[in-house]
């Protein structure tokens, strides 16, 4: 064959558009994990493994799923205050919780000021990328992240990876979804989330409800399992099913096994944990929908490599990695969408 007929036979790479695949961060998961786990210090003896980890593990995922557009998305002030006030239990665990154990900080005030130092610094330099942060008072960023991702489910998205290791985004994994597990290194699709969740992604929620969640201090039905709740409820393996349902199978078998009596007697707390942890339903407003609609029509911001390398000088950093420029070089892309 002629080199001509070979030119003319490949079919070029179609340009991608800014929101082909979008890739979410939770950042505040993010953030406290580096900075639970890595105990780098810089030459001063000052703590920076929350946003030294932050910026490997940022570097890592753009690398791995090669994005169009990333963003960062954070907790806002007050954000779990609608949730507070469904349940004044939640997340309460975490005020009075240390984040760490090795030492560093003598007071339990003394780390949570370093952690707040190292989000602001952690933000200072993802200003320095060509990627989005999106903040909003009174919202948490699953909510955010959430309505980002069920936006893409049903645009012209054709992929959103969130990055976090909060199960309840697994509730919302579909052909669009998928969920990157960071402690797990796994990415969660509709075609492994079965044998992860053991029932249907969008019935998932159904199930936490009934078992609580200890890491946002929801008590769930007690004696209650996933192999009971399996077994018990088989809808929720093969068919998108509510609340409804379970509730009707639980009278209907009230005369055989206790634990039926005892879902009906703690139904308030199963509806109540059911409406804290649905991301189905948005929490954002009009004017919130509005903005975040608006940032995900801009281009990415330009890469400010000089700016960024001045960010590590200033924190005695010598590098995100051994080859810093390659790092940086991750980002580019996104600037060229």
């Amino acid at each position: 064959m002629a080199y001509d007929d070979i030119l003319n036979n490949l079919k070029e790479t179609p340009p991608r558009a800014l929101n082909d695949h979008i890739l979410l961060i939770d950042g505040m998961n993010t953030l406290i994990r580096s900075f639970s786990l890595l105990k780098a210090m810089n030459p001063t003896g000052t703590h920076v493994g929350g946003f030294v980890g932050f910026l490997r593990s940022l570097g890592y995922v753009t690398r791995i799923f090669d994005p169009t557009r990333v963003i960062v998305v954070w907790d806002g002030k007050g954000g779990s205050g609608n949730r507070q006030n469904i349940d004044p239990n939640y997340k309460a665990q975490r005020a009075t919780s240390r984040i760490t154990h090795w030492g560093l900080y003598d007071t339990k005030e003394e780390e949570t000021e370093a952690l707040v130092g190292q989000l602001f610094r952690t933000q200072d330099y993802l200003d320095c990328l060509p990627i989005h942060q999106i903040v909003l008072e009174k919202l948490e960023a699953d909510d955010i992240m959430a309505w980002i991702a069920k936006k893409a489910s049903v645009s012209n998205v054709k992929k959103c990876t969130i990055v976090s290791s909060d199960k309840d985004f697994l509730q919302l994994v579909d052909d669009t979804i998928e969920v990157y597990a960071p402690v797990k290194k796994k990415t969660f699709t509709k075609d492994n989330i079965f044998d992860e969740l053991k029932v249907l992604p969008e019935n998932y929620n159904l199930v936490k409800s009934l078992l609580g969640d200890n890491s946002d201090n929801l008590q769930g039905v007690k004696g209650l399992g996933i192999k009971t709740v399996v077994a018990e409820f088989p809808k929720l393996l093969t068919e998108k099913t509510d609340l409804d349902y379970v509730y009707k199978v639980a009278e209907e078998k009230l005369d055989g096994k206790k634990i039926f009596a005892k879902i009906i007697h703690n139904w308030d707390r199963v509806l109540t944990n059911f409406k804290l942890m649905d991301l189905h339903i948005s929490a954002l407003d009009e004017s919130e929908k509005q903005y975040v609609n608006d940032v995900l029509k801009q281009p990415a911001p330009d890469l400010q490599a000089g700016a960024f390398l001045r960010l590590l000088e200033q924190d005695k950093i010598e590098g995100i990695t051994k080859n810093t420029e390659g790092w940086l070089e991750t980002f580019r892309d996104l600037t060229k969408v």
